[in-house]
């Protein structure tokens, strides 16, 4: 019992040595911990979009003042430290202003990947900075208190969860939020507070910290048993398997194009995250592992790189192809300089991740940029040499080889998706708001994707709109509205609302694992009527042969009804990708008719 009642006081020495330590990240992960709660609740007055800016700049503004901390105390500017503070919170009003956007989109979550990585990258690597202090022992002290700060969430949770659904199966209903609670608390604030509880002041040289210090670098028995023995052999054969199909290149000739690049890259992030792991360790596996794994990981390296080279020219860059370079030239610098070095210092490893992370949101060498310019180039290309492009506007043409036809489909697509099209001065503003629907408007053909093997005659994608000239009768009906779908959303989401007959109903998509939509109406959170919108879908890949441009108000209807409420949705526009089928993409515009 004393043992326990030991480990609980020095919890709760060390949470709030922490809160002391780390005043203004506490205040962060606060602040993200009430704005999750708030999401978590869904009230219908609160902006969802605005909340996630919130969350996006306290994620940044955390990672921003623990590296702030650390950068005082490796070296002891602990005067200035409040206006330090006041930096930290002056640079995140900036980012949530500058750097987010009205709606969440991947770019906003690739820039906060990028810089969260960059300042945890900088805050491993500040107390061994001029080789203050030994990197080995500060990178299994962070890789320790975290691992045991997520075991205990996870384990709290478990806990938790168990006790919330005894309640409320034994007791009393218990809302089905409090789980979600539960994990906020948990995972946002409890976790990272404890993980930095557990971190020392590796730069100081007080009594205390030397204590905690000496518990944090001892290495764990299991953890050398798993790196020595375990680890550096399943890399070392994965390492000889990569190398047999080097020499296979070389001997065929023939050059991978898309599977080499994220393997490579994966075997490299793990080779130097067990390199930094082992730098302490002195047992032959370690040592032999330390010394020739930047001589191997140099032509593996090599060989994605042109792999990614031929990708690149033959469908220019993305996001995705910009980091599988850059990680590439970060992976043969980071070697090279550990063979050359005299004293083979891993944190070089941190240090450069965190200039390369920085360098790849720095405009005009961005991904975000380099992406576009590439892109932009190869479509305008595709447009010229097609006299689709004439004084800055687009000419609309069917005559367009199918290859070409494809490029423009997928390049369009991605330039849209990442709103990139809006920014060129050719496209047509007024279709900005349903590009999908009106791809045809824009480029004189529906979007095209059977470039394939020849005499694959399966279709992935369609792309149906209503012939605007019908007239749309409304008789019979009571309610007329306008609602979209998208099967990226949340799996349950409000779409639509109206008052019939005194009754408010609320208009609800609901999407299951493999982005198959159902639209339902519910008055009360007690289910009307809802309306499956798979067979509809797969009416339309049936008849893909047919002409998709405009399609008869028959053909795009849907009506169910019960003694409730009548039901008709009319589908104005609709694009459908299912080249993976556990993961389609919907997209959709309809008119919603309603009558009791």
């Amino acid at each position: 019992m004393s043992r326990i009642k030991n480990f609980m006081n020095n919890m709760v020495y060390n949470l709030k040595a922490t809160t002391a330590r780390f005043p203004v990240t506490i205040l962060f992960l606060a602040s993200l911990s009430a704005v999750m709660y708030l999401i978590i609740e869904d009230y219908s007055t609160l902006d969802i979009d605005l909340l996630s800016r919130y969350m996006f700049a306290g994620i940044f503004g955390a990672f921003l003042a623990t590296a702030v901390r650390f950068m005082a105390e490796r070296f002891e500017n602990y005067k200035n430290l409040l206006l330090l503070y006041v930096l930290t919170i002056l640079l995140t009003a900036a980012y949530f202003y500058f750097m987010t956007d009205d709606k969440v989109n991947s770019k906003m979550l690739i820039h906060l990947l990028v810089i969260s990585f960059a300042l945890f990258a900088g805050y491993l690597y500040l107390p061994s900075s001029k080789n203050a202090f030994n990197f080995g022992n500060v990178a299994l002290a962070h890789f320790k208190s975290a691992f045991t700060a997520i075991l205990y969430g996870i384990v709290l949770y478990i806990g938790i969860a168990a006790i919330i659904g005894a309640v409320d199966i034994l007791l009393y209903d218990v809302d089905y939020k409090s789980y979600a609670h539960a994990a906020n608390i948990i995972f946002i604030f409890f976790t990272p507070l404890y993980y930095l509880s557990l971190l020392p002041n590796f730069n100081s040289r007080d009594a205390y910290d030397d204590a905690n210090k000496e518990i944090s670098f001892m290495y764990p028995k299991f953890l050398d048993i798993l790196v020595s023995y375990i680890t550096i052999p399943l890399i070392t054969a994965f390492t000889a398997v990569l190398i047999i199909y080097f020499i296979k290149i070389l001997v065929t000739g023939v050059w991978p194009v898309g599977q080499v690049g994220p393997m490579v890259l994966g075997y490299s992030a793990t080779g130097y995250f067990i390199y930094i792991l082992s730098s302490n360790l002195n047992n032959k596996f370690s040592a032999f592992y330390r010394k020739f794994f930047p001589f191997v990981l140099i032509p593996l390296v090599v060989m994605q790189m042109v792999s990614s080279y031929i990708r690149i020219d033959a469908y220019g860059i993305t996001e995705s192809r910009y980091y599988v370079v850059l990680f590439g030239i970060f992976s043969i610098v980071c070697a090279l300089v550990l063979i050359l070095g005299k004293k083979k210092n891993p944190n070089i490893i941190v240090l450069l991740s965190a200039i390369f992370a920085l360098i790849s949101i720095i405009p005009p060498v961005d991904a975000f940029t380099v992406s576009k310019n590439s892109q932009e180039r190869r479509l305008t290309e595709i447009l010229y040499r097609n006299n689709m492009l004439i004084d800055g506007e687009i000419v609309k043409k069917n005559d367009v080889s199918a290859d070409d036809k494809y490029e423009i489909t997928n390049i369009s697509n991605y330039m849209h998706e990442m709103g990139y099209l809006d920014d060129m001065d050719w496209f047509p503003e007024q279709y900005a708001d349903n590009y999908y629907g009106n791809f045809r408007n824009i480029y004189g053909f529906d979007q095209y994707y059977d470039r394939g093997t020849p005499g694959h005659e399966e279709i992935y994608y369609v792309n149906a709109s209503l012939d605007e000239n019908e007239k749309i009768n409304i008789e019979d009906y009571d309610i007329l509205l306008k609602i979209y779908i998208h099967n990226k959303r949340d799996p349950e989401e409000d779409i639509g609302e109206f008052t019939l007959k005194g009754n408010t109903y609320k208009i609800r998509q609901m999407s299951d694992e493999k982005g198959n939509i159902t639209i339902a109406v519910t008055d009360n959170s007690d289910l009307v009527i809802e309306i499956p919108m798979k067979e509809f879908i797969e009416g339309l890949f049936e008849k893909a042969n047919e002409h998709k441009g405009l399609m008869n108000q028959e053909s795009l209807t849907i009506e169910k009804q019960n003694d409730e409420l009548k039901v008709k949705l009319l589908v104005n526009d609709i694009s459908v990708d299912k080249y993976n089928p556990d993961d389609a993409y919907i997209y959709a515009n309809i008119f919603v008719f309603v009558a009791d």
